[in-house]
């Protein structure tokens, strides 16, 4: 039986760390146009600031973006990096509370068959925060995963 919960436990960790990881990219300047038009990014420069807004365009010398200041013009040799923003959802969320919660009732539930044939009550609220707290794990993993960003890294020409 305990291998069995091992096991489970091991695939589920496994798949969640797969999920939360982000997508990293390597693109030339003349192929950004198509990943990130009209999008939310994060523009790391090579000083070590970043300027985030939205692609209003790319030109051969420079990525302009829409931030609140205005339009910034941000040039070609200074662009590190782009952080592009996923669509947020819920869905992870949602999973992440299923499995989390599923993980600590396929663990619980066996420790309170065994400890109410003997007549004791004493294990009910630790099985009910096992059961809350990798529900709550899990929400936090699938917020993480509904919150990541893609990383394109612009090579040289």
């Amino acid at each position: 039986m305990k291998r069995l919960v091992m096991k489970r436990l091991v695939a589920i960790l496994l798949v969640c760390g797969q999920i939360a990881l982000a997508g990293t990219t390597s693109v030339h300047w003349r192929d950004l146009g198509s990943l990130i038009p009209d999008k939310n990014v994060i523009v790391s420069l090579v000083n070590g600031k970043s300027v985030k807004g939205r692609t209003a365009s790319i030109e051969p010398d420079s990525i302009v973006l829409a931030t609140r200041g205005g339009r910034v013009p941000v040039p070609r040799q200074s662009v590190q990096e782009i952080r592009v923003a996923r669509k947020t959802s819920y869905k992870w969320r949602l999973i992440g509370v299923a499995v989390g919660g599923g993980v600590g009732a396929a663990i619980a539930i066996p420790v309170l068959a065994e400890t109410h044939n003997e007549g004791s009550g004493t294990y009910d609220a630790a099985a009910a925060g096992l059961i809350g707290g990798l529900a709550a794990l899990g929400f936090f993993g699938g917020w993480r995963a509904d919150h990541s960003s893609d990383v394109i890294t612009v090579l040289p020409d």
